[in-house]
């Protein structure tokens, strides 16, 4: 499973990407709750759920089961003017 991190989220973890080999989340609830985890100072940009997820390029807005060769994209709220 390949993790991907845009904008500041990057900055949060010091990383682009990273791959989950075992112990794979079962669906975006548990991969919040791994994140957080790892990533204390994402946690709070969790629990506000502003994150978006995208699970192999499509958008999701509901707790999606994932799968070991699935691709999720992590990004922050999306502002413009």
């Amino acid at each position: 499973m390949k993790i991907k991190y845009f904008a500041w989220i990057k900055d949060i973890t010091n990383k682009d990407h990273e791959e989950i080999n075992k112990n794979y989340p079962k669906n975006i609830e548990d991969l919040k709750k791994i994140l957080s985890s790892h990533y204390p100072a994402l946690e709070k940009h969790i629990n506000k759920n502003i994150l978006r997820f995208a699970v192999n390029m499509e958008y999701v807005s509901t707790n999606k089961n994932l799968n070991s060769s699935d691709e999720i994209a992590i990004f922050p709220p999306v502002s413009g003017g």
